[in-house]
This record gives C-alpha cells, structure tokens and sequence, in this order.
C-alpha cells in the first residue's frame, strides 16, 4: 500500500476544498516554520501560510481587439517541447539551445534542472548584474512602488508584504525585450502572451507565504490563466529570502533517492522558470481559451528577508495575446 506524506494529503484535501470553495475566496491554511530575525538574533517561528493563498495581482491590462485561437502557432517562437515530459538533459539542451539563438555568449550559462516533471529550471546569469540593477533603478526612478497586492481583486494581504512596480517596455527597454525575448524563446509563446513585467523589493522581515501564480478565478480575466512564471533574482540578500517548493522534490539520482524539498537561494541574474498549469501547448485538446487548472505542486513561498534587501521581478505568461505592449528583441 503507498504511504502519503503530510503533503499529499494537505494538498489532496486542500485541493479539493479549494475547489469547492474558490468562489467566497476561502483560503485552507497550513503552520509551517520560518525563520525570522529578532532583537538581532535568529530565531524559528510558526506562521500560518496559506496552500492556496491569493496569488500575485495581474497587471491592469486592456482586451485585445482580436483575439486569435491561432496565434500561438503564428509565433515565429512558438514550440510545443514542453507538451510531454521530457528528461533533465533534453530540457537542459532546449533551454541552452534557446539561449544562445538570443545570445550566442550565453552558451555558458549554468542550467539547473531541479525537477524534469514538473518542471522547474534555474538559469543562471539569465541577466547580467548592470541588466538587474538598470532594472532596480527604473522601479526606483518610477515614484510608483506600492505595497503588492494579491488574487484578481489585487487586494493588500498579510500573506505578501513586499512592495511592487510594473515597468513597461518605456521604462527600461533593453532589458525589458531582452528578458521577453529569452522567455519567448523558452516557453515558445510570443511576448504579447506576457504581462508587463512586475518588480517586487523585499526589506527585512518581508516575505509572501505560500501560494500558486495561477488560481481558477483567473480563468475569467480577459488575459486566462497564468500558464507560466519566469521569475528573476535582481538583489540578493546578506541572508533569507528563498524561494521554497515543499511539493517538488529535488533528487541526487541514486535509486533509492526520495528526494528533498527545495529551497532556491535568492541570487542576483538567476532565473526561475514553471509551469503553472497541468495543461500546456501542444498537448491533445489543449486550446488557448481553455480553462486552466492549478497544478498545486508548484505551490511556493518567498520566505522572509532576515538581513539586507532582495529585489525580484516576474514575467508571467498566457495563453493569448492580450495587447499588453511586451515586446521582444525585433519589437514585436
């Protein structure tokens, strides 16, 4: 008989109560321990984090004037790679492949696979510090950080305490298109599935408990779901501030490995790329207007900031084009 752990089956009863009860925003919540820094020393505490807690806030956006069923496969980007599962080194050649179309330097680049399925990839020096602090400084110079908001009302919550700007393509250009232009590239949807892109600072003591990027509610905004999340380390700080996927485990490779949950240490120019989603393009009766479903193993948590600043950005990817002026390398 198989054995399920604690988090199977908090997420199977979860999962379902999620379901039942998305529409009055209820939330089921699970005590985890953190680590918080206190009168100058470290101590561990138990906070309550939420499974389904509302996701980041989408950016305001304006409906597209047509929307296409087609236009995925009118990208000159688009690919279906990630329609099946595919092995460490089969992704690992798909994303440095990608990589080096945009840059041929980047060849270079380390790529982590922490999971082949699902997925979930670290790329590092996915942009280079003057990139990372060029973005910094246009959250900075634009007067409008605010405290970050959460679910598809983009409510103020307990559960996210950071501060947060979107940038558009005006704002910081070169960087802006180059970012879209790799994620296109890896994801094979173009960047006008993607929403402008959201810079987040974190100061000691802030954090964003458990959640997904993508809930059901969002299915009735006019850009979908979130299919995907890029997620980019601008500022590392002095200590805290990782990112944890308690429900994808990380393995050594000898066969009787379990594997370990994993915590992503928050460093400047690192990439974090995820499927949000059970479906993906490509797959049989996959279609952009579909509604998409919570894949709840990609559940994660921006744990506190116990010392020093960090500062993130994200790039989050849909299945249509909803007009939100992202563009790639070539201005489109």
């Amino acid at each position: 008989m198989q054995k399920w752990s604690f988090f199977d089956l908090a997420f199977t009863f979860t999962t379902a109560i999620a379901w039942l009860q998305t529409s009055n925003g209820f939330s089921p919540s699970l005590i985890t321990p953190t680590t918080v820094r206190k009168n100058g020393h470290t101590e561990t505490e138990l906070f309550v984090s939420s499974l389904y807690s509302p996701p980041p806030s989408p950016a305001p956006i304006e409906p597209a004037d047509n929307e296409n069923d087609d236009d995925d496969k009118q990208s000159e980007n688009f690919h279906a790679f990630w329609k099946k599962e595919q092995s460490q080194e089969a992704i690992r050649a798909h994303v440095q492949n990608c990589l080096y179309q945009v840059e041929p330097s980047a060849s270079k680049s380390s790529i982590e696979v922490i999971s082949a399925e699902p997925p979930l990839l670290v790329i590092h020096d996915f942009l280079s510090a003057p990139m990372c602090q060029d973005l910094i400084q246009a959250a900075k110079n634009s007067g409008k950080m605010q405290r970050s908001t959460t679910g598809a009302m983009q409510r103020k919550s307990l559960s996210r305490t950071s501060s947060t700007v979107w940038l558009n393509d005006e704002d910081c250009s070169g960087p802006l298109r180059l970012l879209a232009e790799k994620v296109s590239l890896i994801s094979g949807l173009p960047p006008s599935h993607m929403e402008n892109l959201q810079v987040c600072q974190y100061e000691p003591g802030e954090r964003f408990n458990l959640h997904t990027d993508h809930q059901v509610s969002f299915n009735e905004l006019d850009c979908r779901g979130r299919l995907a999340t890029c997620l980019i380390y601008l500022a590392e700080p002095e200590e805290g501030g990782q990112t944890w996927f308690p429900d994808v485990l990380q393995k050594e490779g000898e066969a009787d490995d379990k594997g370990r949950e994993v915590y992503l240490p928050a460093k400047r120019g690192s990439a974090v790329f995820f499927w949000n989603s059970i479906e993906k393009p490509g797959q049989p009766n996959y279609t952009p207007l579909m509604d998409l479903s919570v894949d709840p193993r990609m559940a994660h948590a921006g744990l506190p900031v116990e010392q020093g600043e960090k500062w993130i950005c994200n790039r989050w990817i849909h299945p249509i084009n909803f007009d939100s002026g992202v563009v790639g390398l070539n201005g489109r």
